[in-house]
C-alpha cells in the first residue's frame, strides 16, 4: 500500500484566479475599484481618493455645499 499527499487544488487555484496585477503598485492581490480606466487594488484606491481630496482643497475655484 502507498500514502499519497492529499491537496485541495480547487481552493488554491480559485484563489490565484482572484488575484490581478495592481496597475498602481503591481502587486498581486483582489483587485478593488477602477481609477481613471485601471484596476487598482485596496491600497491604490484609498491613495488616489486622498490625492484627488488634496486637489479639491487647493482649488480656489471649487464650491462645496456640503452641510
Amino acid at each position: 500500500m502507498r500514502w499519497l499527499p492529499l491537496e485541495l487544488e480547487e481552493d488554491r487555484e480559485a484563489h490565484h484566479r482572484a488575484l490581478r496585477r495592481c496597475h498602481g503598485c503591481g502587486a498581486y492581490t483582489r483587485l478593488v475599484g477602477v481609477v481613471d480606466g485601471f484596476p487598482r487594488c485596496e491600497r491604490c484606491v484609498a491613495k488616489a481618493r486622498r490625492e484627488r481630496s488634496r486637489e479639491r482643497e487647493g482649488d480656489p475655484t471649487e464650491v462645496d455645499f456640503l452641510v
